[in-house]
């Protein structure tokens, strides 16, 4: 188990492929805007993305059949993510 920077404890394979298929979005415009509309639903906000970026998300497993995330995949996202909009970046998800 890892130890993210939100205080929890996740599985190495799950924090691994979750972090690859994070990098991966962030290389086009699709991707990045998905993991805008990602990074928006695990803080709990109102937002609605589109049904063609829930599709996406949804195919690479990060949202659930009912639109939201894992609960693992929420720690990990909200702890690899830092600022917002276009300022957004990835980080490493683990504690110090």
């Amino acid at each position: 188990m890892l130890t993210l920077r939100n205080g929890s404890q996740e599985p190495f394979a799950l924090v691994n492929s979750t972090m690859m298929s994070l990098r991966q979005m962030m290389e086009d415009i699709l991707g990045a805007t998905a993991l805008y509309d990602l990074h928006q639903i695990c803080l709990g906000t109102n937002y609605r993305p589109s049904a063609r970026q829930l599709e996406y998300l949804k195919g690479r497993c990060l949202l659930q059949a009912n639109g939201h995330p894992h609960d693992s995949i929420k720690n990990i996202v909200l702890s690899a993510i830092e600022g917002e909009g276009l300022e957004m970046t990835l980080v490493s998800p683990l504690a110090d």
